[in-house]
């Protein structure tokens, strides 16, 4: 007479919710790893052919990639895997560089990652130089120019006649918002814009302190000799 195999023993719901968790956690494998490598490269593409990401903060694009690295520490302590501290995930490089330690795999999300992040930094720095070298030139022309613009019979008062004493800073020209201070204490709005023959325009809005839209334009030179060049 044969024995029946003996039964397996019956988890109650809070082991049950563990063992699926870990379950889920070892099939995830390190896709949010991968995720957090990819995650920049993904940001620099929409930025580079969107307007999508100028309207989401600066702090909101950083904790979402940084949530990769929370989930993928609450999957290792679900494979019951101690993960790297908590800590590590501000810096990202050395939570990766610990979790490619503690699992015994090669380091290549890592060196991925650094390069990355050594690309966008370049980047930055080339794009930083080349807006600095376009507000020097834009810082030089501009008042001349929005001086002449106000001069036009259509302007309308307290802006007629007056004129441009002081542009704005470096921080309001990297934002889109430079703005000009006029002889009688008032402000304007200045845009550069570029049409489809290259051809440069200053156009000017009254100044407010609400996000300006294209409609607000009063006037607008185009790019001839006196006209700032185009910016790249």
């Amino acid at each position: 007479m044969s024995l029946a195999p003996p039964l397996e023993p019956v988890l109650d719901k809070k082991q049950q919710k563990k063992e699926r968790l870990k379950a889920q956690a070892i099939a995830s494998g390190d896709w949010y790893i991968w995720g957090y490598v990819i995650y920049p490269i993904v940001i620099t593409v929409i930025s580079l052919f969107s307007t999508l990401l100028d309207f989401i903060p600066d702090t909101t694009v950083a904790f979402i990639g940084m949530s990769f690295l929370i989930i993928d520490r609450q999957a290792l302590k679900h494979r019951e895997i101690t993960p790297p501290h908590w800590g590590w995930i501000i810096l990202g490089l050395p939570y990766i560089w610990k979790r490619c330690n503690i699992l015994k795999k090669n380091k290549t999300p890592f060196w991925l990652a650094t390069m990355t992040i050594v690309i966008q930094i370049a980047a930055m720095a080339i794009s930083l130089t080349v807006l600095t070298t376009d507000y020097k030139i834009i810082k030089e022309q501009i008042p001349s120019i929005a001086t002449e613009l106000l001069q036009a019979p259509s302007t309308p008062a307290p802006y007629f006649g007056a004129t441009c004493v002081k542009l704005s800073g470096f921080k309001d020209f990297s934002e889109g918002n430079l703005s000009c201070t006029l002889d009688n204490g008032k402000r304007i709005f200045i845009d550069i814009l570029t049409n489809e023959k290259g051809e440069s325009y200053v156009m000017w809005s009254p100044y407010s302190e609400t996000p300006k839209t294209s409609t607000d334009n009063i006037t607008s030179t185009t790019a001839n000799k006196t006209s700032p060049p185009q910016l790249r």
